[in-house]
């Protein structure tokens, strides 16, 4: 459990709660190291080669921009949240990400199916990156499983 907050039960998590990310910033660097090794296209490891594509210069590998958002979320929520497993989730590119994007963003809290039979809840999220102007960059919709919160003893 991350020291951001308590843990976050099923109960905790309301429709429409909100939780703001932090900004994290790509620059040239990190986009063509990060690209080099897992997503080796021109487009994010050759600026030169890159000004000839599609997005008339280098661009992040989407890959990267789904990395970004990870820590991003996990630092406001899947860190504090008890028993998280993920179910399925759904991923929308709006916009490619170039060198000196700042990232930042929310995630909400979409719907909660209590499942007491089970002790838990199936968790719907979605949440979204944004460059600095505001642009949508990344949609992601994510279907988790939390843990209600236990019973208490005697109870």
């Amino acid at each position: 459990m991350s020291a951001a907050g308590d843990p976050l039960y099923a109960e905790d998590l309301a429709p429409e709660r909100e939780f703001p990310f932090s900004a994290y910033t790509l620059d040239e660097e990190d986009i063509v190291a990060f690209a080099s090794r897992w997503d080796p296209l021109a487009i994010h490891t050759d600026p030169v080669a890159a000004q000839d594509g599609p997005f008339g210069g280098l661009i992040a590998s989407g890959l990267q921009t789904m990395a970004v958002h990870q820590r991003l979320i996990v630092e406001v929520l899947w860190s504090r949240v008890v028993g998280v497993g993920g179910r399925g989730f759904q991923v929308r590119f709006r916009r490619p990400v170039p060198p000196g994007t700042v990232l930042t963003g929310r995630a909400r809290i979409d719907r909660v199916d209590l499942r007491a039979e089970r002790g838990d809840a199936v968790v719907h999220v979605e949440s979204r990156l944004e460059d600095q102007e505001g642009r949508l960059v990344l949609e992601v919709l994510v279907d988790a499983v939390v843990l209600m919160r236990p019973a208490a003893p005697g109870a």
